[in-house]
């Protein structure tokens, strides 16, 4: 082959090479170009998805928040009930257990949660009526009453109905328990029979004494003639003489007999109480000194709280005869030897309220002001110590029983109460119980 035909050659191999190149860049260029609409929709795609996604997550966001809100919502609402809410879930443990329910049960919040509740809580009687009962056997209950002995060793009676949880499908996952303490109510029912069993009692006794009281008065007159009728060397004066004062005990019983089925007028006036104790104590003592022989009367301080310049509104005479009728109780108690003790203290409002809320009703400004008479005497006997304040019941042959009785009452006009115990020297002591405003001069004194 010459040298022409060489180039000939050379030229068409050189030009397939540029055609061939051509034809590749060109297939490049489609495919760059595909690539590149590909990543284009790729990128719609993914800022469409994003624009999704973020709309997406705004929604759960605002799911959750709301979620979040309606759950403090609920929680707020378990909080502010009156009513105790205990929750468990299917395992029986407490999922929830409100202040109410704290405060009912005197057990603290936080202890119950995440525990058993047969660890926990105290059942009650009857045993199925709580949540866990619930949650084991599906069954519910309403309105039941149930009682429950409390840490303290106390006890409380209690309304309360289950419900079964169920989650969204229907699953049964636990149970709810709703009580409210109905002690008071039980114990303002019992008070109220009580009280209408006195009132018929006192409508019966005042129309009893009436009618003793004409023939009494004509018993006396006529004695009273038959004695100055006979010669002063006669024995016969010495049985109208008997005759006499068993008229003027009858009598006495009478008048005591009227004033306790008498509806006790309230005239309310505000005094210091601790020198009111006093001076009442004093005239005590210049009335009856003769008779105390070697009886002390002694008004003391109570520790830690006293009552020395606690100011309160009662009706001064009959809270002063209320005094006067334990003091007597004591007097003739003691036998002629002995001691009573009277101190005073205002109890701090939160105190107050969890000692003796079950017998005196508090307003939320009010606590108890306390007076102790005590003495160290043979003290009472534990199977008459709900009795002593029963009219008519008395421990003594001579007694009528109307003294305490009447006591008693005094207390209840004053919306207050009185309970009788053992004194720590073992004899009677007397617990005066009244309600009292805690105003700023008070709370210094809490």
């Amino acid at each position: 082959m010459n040298d022409q035909d060489s180039t000939v050659v050379a030229s068409v191999e050189a030009g397939d090479e540029v055609s061939r190149f051509t034809e590749s860049y060109a297939s490049f260029n489609r495919i760059i170009n595909s690539l590149q609409r590909k990543y284009i929709e790729l990128q719609e795609e993914f800022t469409a998805q994003n624009d999704e996604l973020v709309e997406a997550n705004r929604q759960l966001i605002e799911l959750s928040r709301r979620q979040f809100e309606a759950t403090e919502f609920l929680n707020s609402i378990l909080d502010s009930l009156s009513a105790g809410v205990i929750a468990v879930d299917q395992s029986g443990r407490v999922t929830h257990f409100n202040p109410a329910a704290s405060l009912i049960m005197g057990i603290p919040r936080e202890n119950p949660l995440g525990e058993l509740y047969r660890d926990a809580i105290p059942p009650g009687r009857p045993a199925d009526a709580n949540a866990l009962r619930a949650a084991e056997t599906g069954r519910e209950v309403t309105a039941v009453e149930k009682e429950i002995d409390l840490p303290d060793h106390g006890s409380r009676c209690l309304s309360v109905s289950t419900a079964i949880l169920k989650d969204g499908e229907g699953r049964t996952n636990g149970a709810v328990e709703l009580f409210q303490d109905i002690t008071k109510t039980h114990k303002m029912e019992s008070e109220l029979a009580r009280l209408n069993t006195l009132a018929a009692l006192g409508e019966m006794a005042a129309t009893v004494a009436h009618e003793v009281r004409n023939p009494l008065s004509a018993i006396a007159g006529f004695a009273g003639l038959l004695k100055r009728d006979l010669e002063k060397n006669d024995p016969r004066r010495a049985t109208t003489d008997k005759i006499i004062c068993g008229v003027d005990r009858l009598n006495k019983t009478v008048e005591t007999l009227l004033n306790y089925s008498r509806f006790q007028q309230i005239s309310r006036q505000e005094v210091m109480h601790q020198e009111f104790i006093t001076a009442t104590i004093d005239q005590y003592l210049a009335d009856n000194r003769p008779g105390l022989r070697d009886i002390s009367i002694r008004v003391a301080a109570f520790e830690p709280v006293d009552a020395t310049q606690t100011k309160t509104n009662i009706d001064a005479v009959l809270y002063r005869q209320a005094i006067l009728n334990i003091l007597d109780n004591s007097l003739e108690a003691l036998d002629g030897e002995g001691e009573v003790t009277v101190r005073s203290r205002l109890w701090p409002r939160d105190d107050a309220a969890r000692a003796f809320g079950e017998r005196v009703l508090l307003d939320i400004d009010e606590t108890i002001l306390e007076t102790i008479i005590s003495d160290n005497g043979p003290g009472i006997d534990e199977e008459h110590l709900d009795k002593v304040f029963a009219p008519f019941f008395s421990t003594r042959p001579d007694g009528n029983g109307l003294g305490l009785a009447v006591t008693w009452k005094i207390l209840k006009a004053h919306s207050g109460d009185i309970l009788a115990q053992r004194s720590e020297e073992g004899g009677a002591a007397f617990h005066l119980l009244l309600p009292t405003k805690t105003d700023h001069q008070k709370r210094e004194h809490l």
